[in-house]
C-alpha cells in the first residue's frame, strides 16, 4: 500500500541520518582514541556535578523512532527481545565504527559504553510508543493496521 511505502521510505531516511549523525563526517585527523567501558561513568559523572547533558537525551532520542520501525515493518520484529537485541546491535555496531574510524584515519568520536545503553533504552522506549499507538488505533480504526498487517 501507499502508506506502507511511505512509512519504508521514511525509515530508510531515518537511518541514512543516523549514519550521517553517528558516522560522518570522515575526517582524516591524528590517531586519537577514546574508549569508555565503565557503565553509566559518565552519567552519574554527570549527575554528581549537577549537570545533565543533552548529548544523553539524544542519546536515547537517536533509536528511539527504530523501536517504532522495526515492528511496525518487520512482523518477526514485533517481539520486544528481538527488538531489543537489533537496537543493540545497531547501537554496537555505530560505536563499533567509530572505534575503528579512531585507530585508522582519526576521528572526534568516542567508543562510549553508555551510548550503547542509552540507544537501546531509547529503541525500547519506542517499542513501547508502538505498543501505545497499536492500542489505540486498534481501539479507534483497525483498517489501518491491516495496512501493516498488524493483528491481534
Amino acid at each position: 500500500s501507499l502508506l506502507r511505502r511511505f512509512v519504508f521510505y521514511s525509515f530508510i531516511y531515518y537511518m541514512i541520518n543516523v549514519i550521517k549523525l553517528t558516522l560522518l563526517p570522515i575526517m582524516f585527523i591524528p590517531f586519537t582514541v577514546s574508549v569508555q567501558l565503565v557503565p553509566f561513568y559518565f552519567v552519574i559523572d554527570s549527575l554528581n556535578s549537577g549537570y545533565i547533558a543533552t548529548a544523553y537525551l539524544q542519546n536515547i532520542i537517536l533509536l528511539l523512532p527504530l523501536g517504532v520501525y522495526l515492528p511496525l515493518l518487520f512482523q518477526r520484529l514485533r517481539n520486544l527481545k528481538l527488538t531489543i537485541f537489533v537496537a543493540f546491535l545497531t547501537s554496537t555496531s555505530i560505536e563499533t565504527i567509530q572505534l575503528i574510524k579512531g585507530l585508522t584515519i582519526g576521528s572526534h568520536r568516542t567508543f562510549n559504553v553508555d551510548d550503547i545503553i542509552l540507544n537501546t533504552s531509547g529503541a525500547i522506549l519506542g517499542y513501547f510508543i508502538f505498543k501505545i499507538i497499536f492500542v489505540i488505533l486498534k481501539k479507534f480504526n483497525l483498517s489501518i493496521l491491516d495496512k501493516f498487517d498488524v493483528r491481534t
